[in-house]
């Protein structure tokens, strides 16, 4: 599981590498990973409007509306399968079964 950094430490440093300072400079410091220091600057620039990307805020709302798209795929899904099953037939209730009645 990777390690997690307290979001303090995270914007502070992203501050510190949108503004300028050197993403090597920071890891030098810091001792955290190139890879997460150059996702957190170009984060930080996205957020900034600097960039182009998904802001921070808007990626909470992007990750449930993916999450019910699937969820609406995985019932299409089910739907077609059991239509498939009646292949265009009438279905007919069984005999003995209880029926409406008109009220006639």
């Amino acid at each position: 599981m990777p390690f997690e950094y307290p979001a303090s430490v995270r914007r502070g440093l992203s501050e510190r590498m949108r503004q300028g300072e050197a993403v090597l400079a920071v890891h030098a410091e810091s001792g955290i990973c190139l890879g997460t220091l150059y996702r957190w600057k170009h984060q930080a620039l996205v957020d900034a409007g600097l960039a182009a990307g998904t802001p921070s805020t808007q990626a909470p709302d992007l990750q449930s509306a993916a999450k019910r798209i699937r969820q609406l795929e995985d019932e299409l899904a089910i739907v077609k399968a059991a239509s498939a099953l009646y292949d265009g037939q009438v279905v007919v209730p069984p005999k003995g079964s209880s029926q409406l009645s008109t009220g006639s």
